[in-house]
């Protein structure tokens, strides 16, 4: 007989198990060039971490159908090795493993595009660990965080009082609350203490060695004891 599993955990990817910085921001400066809109070397990128990309060009193009150009050159440029320059980090690999180990399932839930998070995942050596990951869609129908969590939700047979939701940006914390999910904030991504405390994250975990204890406290809380009366 299978054991139960203890709980779900439904992971961002971009600022949560990876710092994909290198590759990312090459990839939107290369389709802002392309599109005729050239971003300043000195000008900070950090913010289009975490949101859907199509949102963050559209921002600063204001335009569909440029929008439309610099997302497939983004797509293009990534896609031909960028993604690839992306560094885990420190123990999450250790951490992903005490999850596994201690009976969690796993899911990515990220807004990137799934075919690219699947890779990323696997580069890493990840993939056996996650049971599925879950991601935006090609025709950008499915881009926010949200949706993608529902998605998650509306496909696995997950229960939700036992579901806990981990990223670095306000998106995540969001995106999981209007699935009736609380969201763990991590501090070594994109967002920021203030970010994630002004959204209202859970609680706030500083490195990813504390992530398993600390998920395990929430989760277990949450769990009714089982009686050992027969």
């Amino acid at each position: 007989m299978t054991a139960s599993p203890r709980g779900t955990v439904l992971m961002d990817l971009d600022g949560t198990i990876s710092d994909p910085a290198g590759g990312v921001y090459a990839s939107f400066r290369h389709a802002l060039a392309q599109v005729g809109r050239p971003w300043p070397d000195d000008q900070p990128l950090a913010w289009i971490i975490g949101p859907p990309l199509r949102e963050s060009f559209m921002l600063l193009l204001d335009d569909p159908e440029k929008t439309a150009q610099a997302l497939q050159h983004y797509r293009t440029h990534y896609a031909a090795g960028a993604l690839y320059d992306n560094r885990l980090y420190p123990g999450m690999a250790e951490t992903i493993a005490a999850l596994a180990d201690d009976g969690f399932r796993l899911f990515v839930a990220t807004s990137k595009l799934v075919s690219f998070a699947e890779k990323i995942v696997a580069r890493f050596g990840l993939a056996p660990r996650f049971e599925r990951v879950y991601g935006s869609s090609l025709d950008g129908r499915i881009d926010q965080k949200g949706d993608i969590i529902a998605m998650c939700l509306g496909t696995e047979d997950i229960d939700p009082e036992t579901c806990i939701m981990v990223g670095d940006r306000e998106h995540d914390v969001n995106g999981a609350r209007v699935n009736g999910l609380d969201c763990i904030g991590v501090t070594w991504g994109f967002g920021g203490t203030e970010e994630l405390r002004a959204a209202r994250a859970l609680t706030l975990c500083e490195r990813p060695t504390d992530l398993p204890a600390l998920i395990r406290a929430v989760v277990d809380a949450r769990t009714p004891a089982v009686s050992s009366e027969a």
